[in-house]
């Protein structure tokens, strides 16, 4: 499963179209003087900008690519990402990262209802020694012995190793490391 790779141009329309739409949440919470939600959202557009910043200075160009823009299609499941402490290179395993995500989330949109709201959260916790990424769902899983037989198949894949995970109907967390670091 290949993802969209995007040309200038038409990255540029869904930055732009995004960057509209927080704009004009910002304009009609004035318009109605709530400065206080008008704050929280720029508080959060800051939030976004620091995490986007030090996902790109993690030097897996096509991971933080598939991050970026993964809301940029039509998908019943939204995801958000934070990176947790200083920056370090991941160059050498963006190829693992992008095929092992990808992979992922392609099988939590199968087996995730279309007719709720479904979150992934990604961390990547860079603040010990090793890195450390933490998937969090939320939503509505309707295929629950799919899930497992895929996270059982997936629990070792190059450099990327599950520890832990945690399944019910209403949420999934897992927790890898990449053993290099």
């Amino acid at each position: 499963m290949m993802e969209k790779r995007w040309t200038i141009v038409e990255a540029l329309r869904h930055s732009r179209h995004d960057w509209l739409n927080k704009i004009q949440l910002i304009k009609g919470n004035l318009s109605l003087q709530r400065m206080d939600r008008v704050n929280e959202i720029i508080q959060q557009i800051i939030i976004e900008a620091e995490h986007e910043a030090k996902l790109t200075n993690l030097q897996a160009g096509r991971f933080a690519e598939l991050l970026m823009t993964y809301h940029w299609q039509a998908r019943h499941i939204q995801l958000e990402y934070e990176v947790l402490g200083e920056p370090r290179s991941l160059h050498a395993y963006d190829h693992m990262l992008v095929t092992w995500c990808q992979t992922f989330l392609h099988m939590l949109e199968e087996c995730s209802s279309p007719h709720v709201e479904n979150y992934v959260t990604i961390t990547i916790d860079l603040t010990g020694k090793d890195v450390r990424l933490f998937f969090d769902y939320r939503g509505m899983l309707h295929k629950l012995e799919a899930v497992k037989a895929w996270i059982q198949k997936h629990s070792q894949y190059e450099a990327l190793s599950l520890y832990e995970y945690v399944i019910q109907e209403h949420e999934l967390t897992l927790c890898a490391t990449i053993s290099s670091f």
